[in-house]
């Protein structure tokens, strides 16, 4: 679905007003380990590149994982990611746990979610069913 004239894309393919609207969910082969001093250690295991055999393999490493390391302030805006909550009621959680405005909120958050959709950790699902960051 193309957005309407003068209606703003974002790089994930949804238009901003269906953003607000749409779904995060985490991803359900995630790994978290939660550290005390409130920082998350997420892992989403990653497939094998088929160029990757012996000899290559003895010499590259390779992870099964994707790790990515969370502060404090992300790992509660990931843990918010449940599939319950639209884009709009995180970022409106987000600016009232950190004092800020919606726009402000807005900003931080949405840019955070476009980062975990390309790190595989977060999936967004819009109103039709659209799944974007799959």
């Amino acid at each position: 679905m193309s957005p309407r004239r003068g209606q703003k894309q974002l790089p994930n393919g949804l238009s901003a007003a269906n953003f607000l609207h749409a779904v995060p969910h985490a991803n359900r082969a995630m790994e978290t380990h939660h550290r005390s001093d409130g920082s998350t250690l997420a892992s989403v295991p990653i497939p094998r590149p088929k160029y990757l055999v012996p000899p290559l393999s003895w010499i590259l490493p390779f992870s099964p994982y994707r790790r990515v390391e969370l502060e404090p302030v992300g790992s509660g805006v990931l843990k918010m990611c449940d599939g319950r909550r639209t884009v709009e009621a995180i970022i409106e959680a987000f600016a009232a746990g950190h004092k800020l405005s919606f726009r402000e909120a807005q900003l931080a958050v949405t840019q955070f979610l476009s980062q975990l959709m390309q790190r595989g950790l977060v999936v967004i699902v819009g109103q039709d069913g659209d799944t974007r960051g799959s």
